[in-house]
């Protein structure tokens, strides 16, 4: 059955499952869910302390993991608490082939809210106006393979149409910008839509370095040639590392300052209110994205932390190692980078972007599929618009 976390408890995710959808999951096989986390989520790897993406993974991996960490049952005992119920009981459940499991995920309770699964529309990007918020909807910043692609080209069309409409309709008040589902993407994609709404122009990062731009170990480098080529792609990559890094007395290679451009504000760059939806799925580009909002103007926060770091992370240039022995194959980006985001004491190292206001669903609002961090963003700009009349 799919299970679903809700306001820290495990809720039933099934309309066809013969249970109530949101009836609690308590313990399975005698073992408590706080138990079955721990176990659980090893198999599902975030951000330093990062715990709101393992839920990620745990809501659609659950049946996996559990399989990962106690071995096949051809029967489960679980212990189930009915929804407005205070007693527990015991149910009997028969185990079921994976591909049923995967097919019954597809079909879940949730999925009609789910960001990840409910593209804004043909585009991985939509807009709409609802009252006095216009709301831009971000599900991915993997749209073209660079600046010039012409899917970015359209994108950047698609941005100067919607705030074009922000700045000329004084019936809006407030941009939510709901980047919920969104894992990430391709530069500069992250960065020229934060240029609507940034304050001052801004870097990706404040600094940038590596420690070595010779590649180590380069026989065990793992690429998709062998041979002539894979010699080649090896010695492209050096190249590319000697391109953008120099040496500093320090040891390590710094980005040049040429790699790292400054961003203009967008001419179009909204002064309204700003609101913006994050949840544990966004990560990498968007948690860059999320970081610079949160660091670098006054918009409001809502939703869950974020994956990825607020100060920095390690990203770009990834390479992939093979063992030689087990055949164990191992992938990690080289470049250690430091965000343009200021100190803030409300957010410690070792954390993604952390919200203002954090908002999950509650059990109601979970079975009724009621977007609980929407509404939260509309109410607040509502109050802002009564705010001077009262």
């Amino acid at each position: 059955m799919p299970v679903k976390f809700v306001a820290s408890t495990l809720r039933l995710d099934d309309k066809h499952a013969g249970l109530p959808v949101g009836t609690e999951i308590v313990a399975v096989n005698g073992i408590p869910v706080p138990q079955l986390i721990r176990a659980l989520g090893r198999y599902y790897t975030t951000d330093g302390f990062n715990q709101t993406g393992k839920q990620v993974g745990l809501n659609q991996y659950f049946a996996q993991y559990f399989y990962f960490a106690y071995g096949p049952f051809a029967t489960f005992q679980v212990t189930i608490r009915l929804p407005g119920s205070t007693t527990t009981q015991v149910q009997r459940l028969e185990a079921t082939d994976y591909a049923a499991v995967k097919q019954r995920y597809r079909h879940r309770h949730s999925r009609a809210l789910d960001p990840a699964a409910t593209p804004a529309g043909p585009y991985p990007y939509g807009f709409r106006v609802a009252g006095p918020a216009a709301i831009l909807t971000l599900r991915t910043f993997a749209i073209g393979d660079n600046a010039n692609s012409p899917a970015h080209h359209e994108y950047q069309r698609f941005l100067d149409s919607c705030f074009t409409v922000v700045r000329t309709n004084p019936t809006i008040t407030g941009v939510v910008v709901d980047v919920r589902g969104n894992g990430g993407g391709t530069d500069p994609n992250d960065m020229v839509t934060f240029s609507y709404l940034a304050q001052r122009p801004f870097r990706e990062n404040q600094a940038a370095f590596v420690l070595f731009r010779t590649i180590p170990y380069g026989r065990y480098l793992q690429t998709d040639h062998r041979g002539l080529r894979r010699w080649h792609e090896k010695r492209q990559l050096q190249r590319e590392l000697r391109r953008e890094f120099v040496r500093a007395p320090d040891g390590r290679f710094y980005q040049r300052s040429q790699e790292n451009p400054l961003y203009q504000l967008s001419p179009l760059h909204t002064t309204k209110s700003v609101y913006l939806l994050v949840d544990g799925r966004v990560a990498s580009a968007t948690a860059l994205f999320s970081a610079l909002v949160r660091g670098n103007t006054s918009a409001v926060i809502i939703g869950e932390e974020t994956m990825g770091g607020y100060y920095g992370h390690t990203g770009h240039t990834p390479v992939e190692y093979r063992l030689p022995h087990t055949g164990i194959v191992t992938k990690f980006s080289l470049v250690d980078l430091e965000q343009d985001v200021p100190v803030k004491a409300s957010q410690p190292r070792g954390r993604g972007t952390l919200p203002d206001y954090a908002v999950t669903q509650s059990e109601t609002d979970f079975i009724a599929n009621r977007d609980s961090q929407l509404a939260l963003a509309l109410k607040l700009l509502a109050e802002q618009v009564r705010a001077p009349t009262e």
